[in-house]
């Protein structure tokens, strides 16, 4: 590709706007950068929608943002698993990802295991541990080991790595 380019956001379809942004502010520290509301024709044109009002803050986290968006009228209750098609969830890297995960449990967020690290090849290293947000969307954790990181998945790219075969339960050490 001649242009560069890079990811400015993820989008996240909420319940209800006001509860989101405090969810993510509570558990995160992040706070909107920019709140604003669309209705009207280049909404629905944008979209490919019927007429509609959508509300959305967008939150800062390093280079990109979390935009929360909530719908107005309301869509259909969100029932997608991982393994559905077009099923989209977010990551965040952090330092130190068993201190996370005891802060957050402590303070009663509800992760589905404690983190599990990666013994072999490239995720070698790396920690990672789910939670989900109100809305039943996942929110995984990294804590990357050498071989996970930006600079490492570039190299590797560059040199034509596309596929692993790994077995989780010989991987992943609970």
């Amino acid at each position: 590709m001649a242009e560069s380019i890079k990811v400015h956001h993820c989008g996240i379809t909420v319940s209800n706007l006001e509860e989101a942004v405090e969810w993510y502010s509570t558990a995160f520290g992040l706070k909107p950068g920019l709140v604003l509301e669309v209705s009207g024709p280049s909404g629905e044109q944008v979209l490919r929608m019927p007429p509609h009002t959508h509300r959305a803050a967008l939150l800062p986290v390093g280079d990109f943002a979390i935009e929360l968006l909530e719908f107005i009228p309301k869509g259909q209750e969100f029932k997608g698993r991982q393994d559905d098609v077009g099923y989209v969830y977010m990551c965040f890297e952090v330092e130190d990802l068993d201190a996370v995960y005891e802060r957050m449990s402590k303070a009663g967020y509800d992760f589905h295991s404690p983190p599990m690290k990666g013994e072999e090849g490239q995720i070698a290293g790396s920690k990672f541990c789910v939670m989900r947000d109100p809305d039943g969307k996942t929110i995984e954790f990294i804590e990357t080991g050498p071989g996970m990181t930006a600079q490492a998945l570039h190299k590797a790219a560059k040199k034509g790595v596309r596929y692993t075969t790994f077995d989780d339960p010989l991987l992943m050490d609970g």
